[in-house]
């Protein structure tokens, strides 16, 4: 799909279209599930430019593209012959394993911190979490085996392992949650 205009005028009176052609409100359910797709992405955009390491890098840029496919998906608003893949989630799967295999096992709880690359991480950690959240909500009939809940949900544990990771590699010891003593 080419876009040739952005500005149609179409949404002037809040509605929006769909792959399928539907129309719907912008406040409906797959919109708001859309909106938070878009928003990790451009998040992500953010964590990429503020990243050092090429592979991991081009690893974000993978994700963007995951999720353009994810946002297609959704908009059609269904998963049979779903362009979302085991693959894609073995590609995140192995990502974590890699970078876990590095880390210490965690002791605590630790807060979101470090460096701008890191806490950047973990406020894309964050938006996924939202963007799982909006499509469990939106796909709640359809649960089992769902790809798109799948590659969310094994996404934030990428980013939360990327964070610790880029923390150890950069000598930036994590900020454990001091819990409140009465």
């Amino acid at each position: 799909m080419r876009i040739t205009k952005v500005t149609t005028r179409t949404g002037d009176k809040g509605k929006t279209g769909l792959a399928t052609g539907e129309k719907v409100f912008k406040s409906d359910k797959i919109i708001s599930a859309l909106g938070d797709v878009d928003e990790l992405s451009s998040i992500i955009g953010v964590c990429a430019l503020n990243c050092k390491d090429d592979d991991t890098k081009k690893f974000l840029h993978k994700i963007q593209n995951n999720l353009f496919d994810i946002g297609g998906q959704i908009s059609l608003n269904s998963f049979e012959n779903s362009i979302i893949n085991e693959k894609m989630i073995t590609d995140l799967d192995k990502q974590i394993d890699a970078l876990n295999s590095e880390l210490d096992p965690l002791q605590e709880f630790i807060l979101p911190s470090g460096d701008s690359f890191s806490s950047n991480i973990h406020v894309a950690r964050s938006v996924t979490r939202r963007a799982e959240r909006t499509t469990v909500d939106l796909f709640s009939d359809t649960l089992e085996e769902n790809p798109v809940i799948m590659y969310l949900n094994r996404l934030s544990d990428y980013f939360f392992v990327l964070s610790r990771y880029v923390l150890l590699k950069n000598g930036i010891t994590e900020q454990p949650w001091i819990p409140k003593k009465d």
